[in-house]
C-alpha cells in the first residue's frame, strides 16, 4: 500500500487564530497526552481533558470518557466551545492487549471515528491524532523512510493506525475535515508505563544490574523524548496550513542498542549492557531512520532533548515515584 497521496494538505476548514477556542484532549492518563496538556496549560489554553480512569497529577480538570460515549462528546463541545481536538486516547502499543486483536482495532478505530463525526457535526478547526512508525512495511537497510514510504503492518495495533489514516484521509476528502496524524517513533520519558527499552535501561541501572539483549548491534532502535512530540503536536493544532497529511516524528536516527546504552550512560550512572542470546528481544522491527525533514519544514520541528538528558530525567521521574509510594 503507498502512502504517496497523504502528501496533500489536511483540507478543511480553519478558524483564525484569534478564536482558537478549547482543545478536547483524550487520553490525558498516558505519556504523550500528558505532555501535550502541560504544554497547552502552560501557554494559556482551555484544555477539556478526558481519560477512562482519574489522573491525579494532570494539570486540567479531567472528565470521565470511554470510547463510545458519543453524546457526552457533543455536550462538552458545546459546553466548552470546543475548536480542535487531539486524539491522544487509544491502546498505546503492540504490548497492550496482543491477544485481543478485535478489541486493538475497535478501541483504536472507534475512538478516532467518534472524534473525526464530532470534528465534522460542528465544522471544528482541526484533529490531531498518533499514528506510529509501526504503520510502515518493514523493510531492511539504513535509508531514510519518508512519509510516501509503502505501509503494512503485520500486527492488529500497525493495522490499526494504517486503516485510521485511511478513516483521516475519507473524512477530509469526502467532508472537510482537517486532520493531520504522527507517525512517532519510540516514545519515552517520564509518565510512561508500559514496556520501554530506555526505561528498563534507566531501572537496571539503578538496581545495579546490567539490561541483557540478545544483539546490541542492529540498527533498529529510534527513541524520541515525549515533549519534543507534544511541540509539534501543539504546533500543528493552530498551523493555517499544512501541506501533509501525515508527518514522521523521529530523532532522525537509528542506533544500535549499544549506541542506545551509551548514550543514556551519559546520564544515567551505571548503565550496563550484556548480550546475551537467550533473552527476549524488545525489537523486531526492522526500519531505516524515519526522515523528519517534512516536519521539520512545516512545523519547525527537531528533536532537542537527547538520550542522555531524557533518561535523566526519567530516572529523576522515577526516584520521585519511588520516594511516594509506601
Amino acid at each position: 500500500m503507498s502512502a504517496s497521496d497523504d502528501r496533500r494538505g489536511p483540507g478543511g476548514p480553519n478558524r483564525p487564530r484569534q478564536d482558537m477556542g478549547a482543545v478536547l484532549l483524550t487520553g490525558i492518563g498516558g505519556l504523550i497526552g500528558h505532555a501535550v496538556a502541560r504544554q497547552l496549560v502552560a501557554a494559556g489554553r482551555e484544555v477539556v481533558a478526558l481519560d477512562r480512569v482519574p489522573v491525579p497529577d494532570a494539570p486540567c480538570q479531567v472528565h470521565r470518557h470511554e470510547i463510545g460515549e458519543v453524546h457526552r462528546l457533543h455536550e462538552l463541545v458545546r459546553q466548552h466551545r470546543v475548536t480542535r481536538i487531539i486524539h491522544a486516547g487509544s491502546i498505546s502499543g503492540p504490548m497492550v492487549a496482543p491477544e485481543e486483536p478485535a478489541k486493538v482495532l475497535a478501541v483504536n478505530l472507534g475512538g478516532l471515528v467518534d472524534m473525526l463525526e464530532v470534528a465534522r457535526i460542528h465544522g471544528l478547526a482541526r484533529v490531531v491524532w498518533f499514528s506510529s512508525i509501526l504503520a510502515y512495511e518493514q523493510r531492511g537497510g539504513e535509508a531514510p523512510v519518508a512519509e510516501d514510504a509503502p505501509l503494512g503492518a503485520d500486527e492488529a495495533y500497525g493495522a490499526s493506525k494504517v486503516a485510521g489514516e485511511a478513516v483521516l484521509r475519507a473524512y477530509a476528502v469526502a467532508h472537510g475535515v482537517s486532520g493531520v496524524a504522527f507517525r512517532v517513533a519510540s516514545c519515552y520519558g517520564p509518565g510512561r508505563t508500559t514496556s520501554c527499552f530506555i526505561r528498563t535501561l534507566v531501572e537496571n541501572a539503578r538496581a545495579g544490574r546490567p539490561t541483557l539483549v540478545p544483539d546490541a548491534t542492529a540498527r533498529d532502535r529510534q527513541h524520541i523524548y515525549v515533549d519534543d512530540v507534544a511541540v509539534a503536536v501543539v504546533t500543528a493544532l493552530d498551523a493555517p496550513n499544512l501541506p501533509q497529511r501525515t508527518y514522521n516524528l523521529g530523532p532522525g536516527e537509528a542506533l544500535t542498542a549499544a549506541e542506545v546504552a551509551a548514550r543514556v550512560g551519559a546520564g544515567v550512572p551505571g548503565v550496563r549492557l550484556e548480550v546475551d542470546l537467550t533473552a527476549p528481544y524488545a525489537n523486531r522491527f526492522a526500519l531505516g531512520p524515519l526522515d523528519i525533514t517534512a516536519a521539520l519544514r512545516d512545523l519547525g520541528f527537531a528533536p532537542r532533548i537527547g538520550l542522555a538528558e531524557g533518561a535523566a530525567r526519567t530516572a529523576a521521574w522515577l526516584a520521585a515515584r519511588d520516594r511516594r509510594t509506601p
